[in-house]
């Protein structure tokens, strides 16, 4: 048990001995732009700007595809070559090969020069992506004419070959310019068509069902691009609505952010500003009542006690704003309640006196991970609320292990907090009733320190298990003692 006789009132002590526990039981006496992709596709109708955008993104996606099969195709464009280099006449062969050479240099040169160049929008849309099309056409152009070149001269099985190759090429387009309608009808065309109109005129055992699936399959292979480009064109329109809404969410973030720190530069400035007039009548105040009679009233009383809470207010007030823009870091170490606790009380003993409450404390000699100037600012926090608050008489300040964390209480003797109200007590600016001279309190103090405090790594709260008024503890993880 961490709560050792201190200066102590006799009859506390068991009050504190509760606190020490194990299961505390002591009664309870508290109780801008589319987000979805409909939306995104309605901007789109509308805006030829976003449409432009769309494309230009389209285009690039399939140039970065097409360089990449293109390649691929390469090396099965020569090993068709090395299939027909000794059956079909070398003029005929090496005119389609070198019709073949330039279309793949064409369709590898174009992306590598979107990648280099890196154009904008506008550029994309007006130069680059005809020029993608002239390419693509250019290379069915010259697979279309391998069906007229080279099939003449091939056997039954070299043809069946040669139409997978065909419905590799086609397929690959597919996958890599779906955006481009035109183009996929073109070499559906261009290959398919061509390679079933020689079947259909070169009679064979294999000719009509292959010129049937060639037409079928081409077909669905249109059907494939028209849906590829509905997707790929939502997914892009999509993409860039999230892209605009995050710029424009990090834009509002780094404007909220710059206001906030304005609110809270321009209210610390008033606070100073205030604290000094504050100060001003203070110590006007207090040479006029020291030429009262001995023993004042409860006037001087009072009035000496709203100058506190008016000093300590505006000091919370900034203390909030200062967490609020993120202004206070911790620095956390090791930190003994044997150099706190005596601090704190002693602090705020003046006030203590002028508000009638008496404060005792139990020595406590564990030591805590935290910065000492927050922990002192949370618990003058938790007296000045009880003082203010509680309307007791007295204060006992103590604490226990619980765990590997230190909880340090505040514990009045006044009239509790309800059930209702501890479950919001924490919440930010919640009037929390009345002082002792009965004006209304708007609870910055609580949900100051409860911030403090997770900043930290510990934690403020009321403990429920209290019957004689209300116990409020800050926890903290707790260090080895020297």
């Amino acid at each position: 048990m961490l709560l050792l006789p201190g200066v102590v009132h006799p009859s506390e002590q068991a009050d504190f001995a509760r606190l020490a526990e194990p299961n505390g039981r002591a009664g309870s006496g508290v109780g801008k732009r589319g987000a979805t992709v409909n939306d995104a596709d309605v901007t789109t109708a509308n805006d030829p700007a976003e449409r432009a955008r769309i494309r230009a993104a389209e285009s690039r996606i399939e140039f970065a595809v097409s360089g990449a099969f293109t390649i691929l195709v390469a090396g099965t464009l020569a090993y068709v070559h090395n299939l027909f280099v000794d059956i079909v006449p070398l003029a005929r062969l090496w005119t389609w090969t070198g019709l073949v050479l330039i279309a793949i240099a064409v369709l590898v040169a174009i992306p590598l020069a979107v990648v280099l160049r890196k154009p904008s929008d506008a550029e994309i849309m007006a130069v680059w992506s005809p020029l993608g099309k002239f390419a693509a056409i250019l290379f069915d152009t010259a697979v279309g004419a391998s069906v007229w070149l080279l099939l003449p001269y091939a056997s039954e099985p070299l043809r069946l070959l040669m139409v997978v190759f065909y419905a590799a090429c086609v397929s690959g387009q597919v996958i890599s310019t779906a955006e481009s309608l035109g183009t996929i009808v073109f070499a559906v065309v261009s290959i398919f068509g061509s390679a079933a109109l020689f079947f259909v005129m070169t009679p064979g055992p294999y000719s009509t069902g292959l010129a049937l699936f060639l037409v079928a399959f081409g077909a669905l292979m249109i059907g494939v691009a028209a849906t590829l480009k509905v997707a790929i064109r939502s997914a892009i329109a999509a993409r860039l609505a999230a892209e605009a809404i995050s710029l424009d969410l990090a834009a509002a973030l780094d404007a909220a952010t710059e206001a906030r720190r304005a609110k809270t530069r321009f209210i610390a400035a008033a606070t100073h500003d205030l604290r000094q007039p504050l100060q001003a009548a203070a110590l006007f105040f207090n040479r006029i009542a020291a030429r009262q009679p001995a023993g004042g009233d409860a006037t001087v009383v009072n009035a000496r006690l709203a100058f506190a809470e008016a000093a300590g207010l505006l000091d919370q007030l900034l203390e909030h704003l200062r967490l609020d823009g993120g202004m206070i870091k911790p620095n956390v170490g090791k930190t003994s309640l044997a150099d706190i606790l005596p601090r704190v009380c002693a602090e705020v003993a003046e006030i203590a006196a002028v508000s009638g409450f008496a404060i005792s404390r139990a020595s406590c000699g564990a030591a805590v991970a935290a910065d000492p100037t927050l922990l002192v600012r949370i618990l003058r926090n938790l007296l000045h609320n009880a003082m203010r608050h509680s309307r007791g008489t007295r204060i006992l300040v103590g604490a226990r292990r619980r765990g590997a964390s230190i909880r340090i209480y505040v514990v009045d003797n006044g009239r509790g907090v309800l059930a209702a109200q501890a479950a919001t007590l924490f919440d930010d600016i919640k009037p929390i009733g009345a002082d002792p001279i009965g004006h209304k309190g708007v609870g910055l103090g609580l949900p100051s320190s409860r911030r403090m405090a997770e900043l930290m790594g510990g934690s403020v709260g009321i403990d429920a298990a209290w019957r004689h008024g209300a116990a409020f503890y800050c926890e903290l993880p707790m260090t080895k003692a020297d």
